[in-house]
């Protein structure tokens, strides 16, 4: 998903938004929020979405990966605690990770991809105005 100056407009953001809290329900609470940020808001959101990307990763190898990993399995707890004591808006979206399962967790990828092009359209417009 990517948008022109052309794109940037309130309008825009909040068909967006609608299609993903559709696509993406657990993304909605950050998702719902995205067309009333400010720009301070949005960059702050914007940065959260690679070490969230990172996480959803990890989880996604622990579970393509056949047996147990305890040393992965430590490693996104302690990157989950970390995001959900910086960061309360995504706390839902990060307490949920290790109950996904592999279809989920994909699901999460492509979904935070999405928040980050509506972040940036958001922004886009926050700029242009």
């Amino acid at each position: 998903m990517s948008f022109s100056e052309e794109d940037a407009s309130d309008q825009k953001v909040k068909e967006k938004t609608n299609e993903l809290r559709t696509k993406y329900p657990l993304f909605t609470a950050v998702v719902e929020r995205i067309p009333v940020m400010d720009l301070k808001e949005v960059v702050s959101v914007l940065l959260l979405v690679d070490p969230v990307r990172s996480v959803l990763k990890t989880r996604a190898m622990r579970l393509s990966v056949i047996g147990e990993d305890k040393a992965l399995d430590q490693v996104v707890e302690e990157k989950i605690n970390e995001l959900r004591t910086k960061y309360a808006s995504l706390a839902g979206v990060l307490e949920r990770i290790h109950n996904m399962d592999l279809r989920e967790t994909v699901i999460g990828l492509f979904g935070i991809d999405a928040i980050e092009s509506l972040l940036k359209l958001r922004a886009l417009v926050i700029l242009a105005s």
